[in-house]
């Protein structure tokens, strides 16, 4: 929706105004996460000009903190309280903003942290789950892994991944389907089996181990993987399925390994990146595209870094939150 016509409807929709179609159409809008800052400022910009709006803040963050942390049995009436018992006071010709923006907030800005617990592994490390249903979860460094809180839904088990995981998938007595979202346009989809997917800002992967998985893609595309299929798109949405390829690149990290096969400079830089959240620039073309091949544990940037100091002649610089490549100088 163009700038202008979004901030109308906002207004409308806070000054209780908008059809359900409309406030289907915020909704479905609030969902890119890029859009809620856009929403604040609208908010905040209508309350400017309509200063009805008088928060208990300490209270409501409270009971807010309350449902996050599963403290009240029955969540839905924190809400219904925080609006009946007058901590948000409105006049009463904008009660029905008040609910509609109460709601709004509660089911889809914050509806990751009520309705999922996230599962981490943090720089440098990696972290094993093991799901209520039986299915064993292994995040690879700097890996987010949501899970429903409340339980997974009838035939469908959906978990969101940011970063790498290797699935074990369980199969259920009801052929539960499990689902590994990656984003709005790339899910895995697989009943029981065992694969590692990968969702990065540089694209996304799936090497599949045991089984068989359905890849659903953008504009509707489907593709059917077998065991030692690998698949890769990248940012721009091209993709290729390779048939047959080596295991090792895709799981060495489960042993804290990085595995090279005639890899680029440039490419060693971006793992080293995602594995310890460093940030690592290489200062010319030239060595960017030097290749290195081998297989070296490294537990941390620096173990890493040393063996690409020794083996390739780097010259390694710190600069503040920066580490820069560069090839030595002559005397």
């Amino acid at each position: 929706m163009k700038e202008s016509r979004i901030k109308l409807l906002l207004f409308d929709f806070f000054d209780g105004k908008t059809t359900s179609i409309q406030r289907k159409l915020i909704e479905e809008w609030l969902l890119d996460a890029t859009n809620q800052e856009i929403y604040y400022q609208y908010l905040d910009e209508w309350e400017s000009a309509h200063p009805q709006f008088s928060p208990d803040h300490e209270t409501a963050l409270s009971n807010f903190q309350s449902v996050l942390n599963g403290k009240n049995q029955d969540n839905s009436n924190v809400l219904k309280e925080v609006i009946s018992t007058g901590q948000f006071q409105f006049s009463r010709w904008k009660s029905f903003a008040a609910a509609a923006c109460i709601t709004l907030v509660s089911c889809f800005i914050f509806k990751k942290q009520i309705l999922y617990k996230a599962y981490e592994a943090a720089a440098g490390k990696t972290a094993t789950y093991c799901l209520s249903e039986g299915t064993r979860v292994i995040l690879n460094s700097n890996s987010t892994l949501l899970v429903p809180r409340f339980g997974f839904g009838d035939n469908t088990r959906e978990v969101f991944l940011t970063g790498e995981a290797e699935f074990k998938v369980t199969h259920t007595a009801n052929n539960d389907r499990f689902i590994v979202s990656m984003s709005k346009d790339y899910q895995i989809e697989v009943l029981g089996t065992e694969f590692i997917a990968f969702s990065r800002a540089r694209g996304k992967r799936v090497f599949l181990k045991n089984g068989k998985v359905k890849l659903r893609l953008p504009e509707g595309k489907q593709l059917y993987m077998k065991p030692g299929n690998l698949f890769v798109s990248s940012p721009n949405g091209t993709f290729n399925l390779v048939e047959k390829v080596d295991a090792r690149p895709y799981t060495a990290w489960k042993d804290q390994t990085f595995y090279f096969n005639n890899t680029r400079l440039s490419d060693v830089a971006l793992q080293i990146q995602e594995q310890f959240d460093v940030k690592v620039r290489i200062i010319d073309t030239l060595l960017s595209n030097k290749r290195i091949a081998g297989i070296y544990k490294a537990e941390q940037a620096d173990d890493l870094l040393q063996i690409l100091s020794e083996l390739m002649r780097i010259e390694i610089t710190q600069k503040e939150d920066i580490i820069e490549l560069s090839t030595p100088k002559l005397p």
